[in-house]
């Protein structure tokens, strides 16, 4: 059993070169984006108004700053095209930010407790990179100055951030091997294929008289399509309302991971060419008509192979991530983490 350590306040970093730095530093996986299954535990809330959140578990305990977490949701926000800034995209950056807070800290502890090291060099070689940026060694230590940082405080970042990355890379090779069935399998799933589609466009945040219009709308044209003889190329150019609408709704070839979710399961379950999605298929951009023009190829089982192999790799350190925050409690303070989670 590891003793807890006394409670860290995690600097309020604002070096705009350094956050892209360490940003670039984050090993196998990166930070989940999952959240609708929270792994960490929620303790009772927060009350001091400096600080945002508090994450704590047999490794220690870590305490982020309100003025710090209010920068970070600010910087996510300004990532996102405006129309995706509804409540519920706020309540998903913050559970987002919550997670990977936890999970640096998770990483962090598992990291010493198995004592793994960054490599000094590499350290030194990426805080160079660094100072480069800043064109001099004055203006560096200016920027370190206006942000209550020293040189050694950064190299103490680098050198946390690496030793995450290595213990990451070391979670990776804690995978199953795919067998040949597995590959086979895999490569006719993510085979690509061609398709057409209309699109009747409604927002996410449409008003329901919107959406009735145009799932209305796109069921006829979905009759329409699967009528004998018709031409859906003319079907799309007079009533699709996607940039694909004057080449005849023609998507080219895909695989299914370049379509949103609800699109390419509908496209995938289609078996011969010319066959139609028998119902309108609703994504964030409205509803679409789908029509397979070519069932195409499965993946090249060495290619299938390497990319089963990435994810399974990624999967695992996923799980083990998972696994270490199940340990975690997590205290937020309500009045600035809009996270919509019970404490």
């Amino acid at each position: 059993m590891r003793l807890p350590t006394p409670s860290r306040l995690l600097p309020a970093v604002a070096l705009p070169a350094l956050l892209l730095l360490l940003a670039g530093c984050g090993g196998e996986s990166g930070t989940s984006s999952e959240t609708a299954d929270v792994p960490y535990q929620m303790g009772t809330p927060v009350s001091d108004s400096t600080v945002a959140l508090v994450v704590s578990s047999e490794y220690g305990a870590d305490t982020l700053s309100a003025q710090r977490y209010q920068q970070q949701v600010r910087m996510s926000m300004k990532r996102q095209a405006p129309g995706q800034q509804s409540e519920d995209q706020m309540q998903e950056t913050h559970r987002q930010l919550i997670r990977g807070f936890a999970r640096q800290h998770a990483l962090r502890g598992e990291a010493k407790a198995q004592d793994v090291e960054a490599d000094p060099a590499q350290v030194n070689a990426r805080l160079e990179k660094l100072k480069q940026r800043y064109g001099s060694e004055e203006q560096f230590q200016k920027q370190l100055a206006r942000n209550n940082m020293t040189v050694d405080s950064v190299r103490s970042l680098l050198a946390d951030r690496f030793r995450q990355q290595q213990l990451q890379r070391q979670m990776a090779e804690n995978y199953e091997e795919p067998s040949s069935d597995d590959v086979t399998a895999y490569s006719e799933k993510n085979r690509r294929i061609r398709a057409q589609h209309i699109l009747i466009k409604a927002g996410e945040n449409a008003p329901e008289s919107e959406v009735d219009s145009a799932r209305q709308a796109t069921a006829a044209l979905v009759d329409s399509a699967q009528m004998d003889n018709v031409d859906f190329a003319e079907l799309a150019r007079r009533h699709s309302q996607g940039p694909s609408a004057q080449k005849g709704g023609d998507l080219g070839f895909f695989t299914r991971d370049r379509m949103v979710d609800e699109f390419a399961e509908a496209a995938y379950a289609l078996s011969d060419s010319g066959d139609v999605a028998p119902e309108p298929v609703r994504t964030r951009f409205g509803f679409h008509v789908i029509r397979l023009t070519n069932a195409g190829q499965p993946m090249d089982t060495t290619k299938a192979r390497k990319q089963m192999t990435k994810e399974r790799r990624q999967q695992a350190v996923e799980d083990q991530i998972n696994a270490l925050l199940k340990d975690v409690t997590v205290r937020t303070n309500t009045d600035v983490v809009s996270a919509g989670l019970r404490e």
